[in-house]
């Protein structure tokens, strides 16, 4: 449990709505409700005015509410959560006083939604905003650090008790079905993602599927996996090589890229440079039109958020950002590998989170 720190978290956040000149705010993304309130249901949504959050739930999750959340009060949707936040819009003495802007999370809200908020007759002005909880997010506390290192603890410990299982003959699905057995049995709350399993010529598609396709004893399997751990996620990738299968040469390439990107990790760094310098390792051995995706991105209650680590958006490094370092090389038609470990920004530098060895 991350109670602790929820205060002073809520407290940064109820700042930042005042320095965005706003009344209120409304918060329906499920890790957002996670991070403020510690609410661990799968639907709800808080809004915040007149200097008090309420909590608005649905039958289903009332008493798991009650028992669990800090920093606000929870509130029985009698018929749905919509009418149960008009009411409670209605009722404030905040609204009474006069307009209020309250805050929306825009890239979590249907349009449609925003419409049905805009047609109540209230004196509400709706302002759209950005990220402004997933910036906070961003930067990982000791305990939310230490819910990621068991996370991947988990993680590595079914990987290895996993391919000790994997034969040749076995299906991709099948594969996938021993490897999310035993992250379960390691302590898994969950898979952080659909797992990947993509062997021989289907491991040049970054993210295939797992399919009934038959893995060959001179193959190899590319494995991208993850578990939740009270909330907090996990991802990897390995490459599992069977019995008769050879090593490509694509495969120290991509381990050059990755130690490139993991040397320059340190606050102050802008994320750019950091896929710049995967980027640079790749291009130089002359595959740069077969690494297409970002060198990393963040990692926390959500298994992709703030930072990226890409040039599309620069963002500086902090202490305290967790996220995937994971280059890769991927040859239509033949093979493809990539490797992603995970990091913590140190005040110095960086730790794994993730055991490169396994």
């Amino acid at each position: 449990m991350i109670r602790p720190h929820l205060e002073s978290r809520y407290r940064r956040w109820l700042k930042a709505l005042e320095g965005h000149r706003l009344d209120g705010f409304l918060v329906t993304h499920p890790p957002n409700l996670r991070y403020l309130f510690n609410f661990t249901g799968s639907t709800g949504l808080a809004c915040f005015l007149g200097a008090e959050t309420h909590l608005i739930v649905d039958s289903r999750y009332l008493e798991q509410a009650a028992s669990e959340t800090l920093n606000c009060q929870s509130m029985l949707a009698e018929k749905s959560l919509e009418d149960t936040l008009k009411t409670t819009l209605s009722n404030s003495s905040r609204i009474k006083g006069g307009t209020a802007r309250i805050g929306l999370e825009a890239h979590h809200v249907s349009y449609d939604y925003i419409l049905r908020l805009q047609s109540w007759t209230l004196p509400v002005e709706w302002v759209p905003t950005r990220d402004l909880i997933e910036e906070f997010r961003m930067i990982k506390d000791e305990e939310e650090i230490a819910l990621l290192e068991k996370a991947f603890q988990m993680a590595q410990k079914a990987y290895q008790r996993s391919v000790k299982q994997v034969r040749a003959g076995m299906t991709e699905g099948e594969v996938a079905g021993i490897l999310e057995f035993e992250l379960r049995k390691a302590g898994g709350q969950g898979l952080a993602f659909e797992t990947i399993v993509a062997s021989g010529p289907r491991s040049s598609l970054p993210h295939g599927s797992s399919t009934a396709r038959e893995i060959e004893s001179d193959e190899f399997v590319l494995l991208d996996f993850g578990l939740k751990y009270q909330g907090y996620c996990s991802d990897l990738t390995r490459i599992h090589f069977l019995s008769d299968a050879q090593r490509p040469a694509i495969y120290q390439v991509v381990q050059e890229a990755q130690e490139a990107a993991l040397s320059l990790i340190e606050p102050g760094v802008l994320s750019s440079r950091i896929d710049d310098a995967a980027r640079g390792v790749i291009s130089q051995h002359g595959f740069e039109d077969f690494f297409g995706h970002s060198t990393g991105h963040g990692l926390g209650l959500e298994v992709h958020e703030l930072p990226r680590i890409s040039s599309a958006r620069p963002d500086e490094i902090q202490q305290g950002m967790a996220f995937t370092i994971e280059p890769g090389i991927y040859l239509p038609g033949q093979y493809g590998v990539r490797i992603e470990d995970a990091v913590v920004v140190t005040q110095n530098g960086y730790q794994l989170l993730s055991n490169r060895d396994q």
